[in-house]
């Protein structure tokens, strides 16, 4: 269908009919990634995407991590969890318990290291590398070869990166260690992100974070298009006063994750900043995706955005902006090397600062902590 080049100009005209011209301009605004927000859309054929052809897994899992330190006895944890069709665990702090065999045919198991040791043949091992540091953490690729490198953003969100930030420094993170170990790195590198509450944006992060590493390995050789992402809802706004908010806070980060395109989504727990682990919370946890699977048809659709000229025009956006500061922290040494003389990193801690000073004035708002608090 030809698009009628004076919508934008119908539009507007229409709005202002319908609220005046103060009230519409009050519609636009600027967020902290210096994308420009407008209260209406169209058609856009001048971008990088095409959002019939965006990357979707055929189906997002459900998985859940099991900590050893914390369980009695991690067959009855894992059993546990493999009774409410959560098949996909991973196990971190494991020393060597034994495992049911019949338990490791019905899940997959992917086991947390934080390096990489000779393993049992089988074996399906997760290296999750500490981003706080500026040296790489150290591969040791000789004496296993059965591992996928997550790249995590965690750091950088919990230092107060915006989406832009988090996607580019996250990608950078990728490009250190593909410049360290050769493109042979590059079938292991998956990621994980951190989703926060600015619900379109995180839904837009997950595809423009596809398209940058799609762009990036296909200057190496070696085009990676369906990079596999984790995704799971930050801790950095959540409260410890009104704590029943967070499973709102999280559900909604969840279902931009999976409407976004992840592969895998975790949860965390509503209290995990008042309390110590416990039945309950875990519980809820569990049941909080099990019903976003299996009651909300969010599944039954592979690509829910398709069409939505909003969501195109952010991914659009993001994965330009994020290409751009790619650019530049790789023009300035790349990731390690920004990390050591706090380039571009630097602009991560001064947005902190800025969102710390924009809930202070009541301009963000955190319901039940800033806002509508309850005696």
């Amino acid at each position: 269908m030809k698009v009628d080049k004076n919508l934008h100009d119908k539009w507007k005209e229409k709005i202002i009919s319908d609220i005046g011209v103060e009230k519409y301009k009050q519609l636009f605004f600027s967020t902290n990634e210096k994308i420009n927000v407008s209260p209406y859309y169209s058609d856009n054929k001048n971008t990088i995407i095409n959002s019939d052809k965006l990357l979707f897994p055929k189906e997002w899992k459900i998985i859940s991590e099991i900590d050893c330190n914390e369980c009695e006895n991690l067959n009855v944890e894992i059993k546990k969890l493999y009774e409410n069709e959560i098949k996909s665990i991973i196990i971190y702090n494991y020393s060597g318990q034994l495992i049911d065999s019949s338990i490791k045919t019905k899940t997959n198991l992917y086991f947390k290291r934080d390096k990489l040791v000779k393993e049992t043949s089988g074996i399906k091992v997760i290296v999750v590398p500490k981003l706080d540091t500026d040296s790489l953490f150290d591969l040791n690729m000789a004496c296993n070869d059965n591992f996928k490198l997550n790249i995590s953003s965690e750091f950088f969100k919990n230092s107060g990166a915006n989406i832009v930030q988090e996607i580019a420094f996250t990608v950078c993170a990728g490009i250190d260690y593909i410049n360290k170990y050769g493109i042979r790195l590059i079938d292991k590198i998956s990621f994980e992100v951190f989703q926060g509450g600015n619900y379109f944006f995180e839904i837009a992060k997950i595809q423009a974070l596809r398209i940058i590493w799609s762009i990036v390995t296909k200057e190496y050789g070696k085009q990676i298009d369906n990079c596999i992402i984790t995704a799971k809802p930050t801790s950095l706004n959540k409260t410890s006063e009104n704590y029943n908010n967070n499973i709102v806070r999280t559900t909604s980060e969840c279902m931009s994750a999976i409407l976004g395109g992840c592969d895998f989504i975790k949860s965390i727990p509503y209290d995990l900043k008042l309390e110590e682990k416990n039945e309950f919370s875990e519980r809820i946890t569990n049941n909080q995706l099990l019903i976003l699977k299996n009651e909300t048809s969010i599944d039954h659709v592979i690509n829910a955005i398709s069409g939505s000229y909003y969501i195109t025009y952010l991914i659009d956006k993001l994965a330009h902006k994020s290409l751009d500061l790619v650019k530049k922290i790789e023009n300035n040494g790349g990731y390690s090397n920004d990390l050591r003389q706090k380039g571009f990193f630097k602009e991560i801690l001064l947005n902190k600062i800025k969102d710390e000073a924009k809930y202070k004035s009541g301009k963000k708002i955190l319901v039940g902590q800033n806002k509508y608090l309850n005696d």
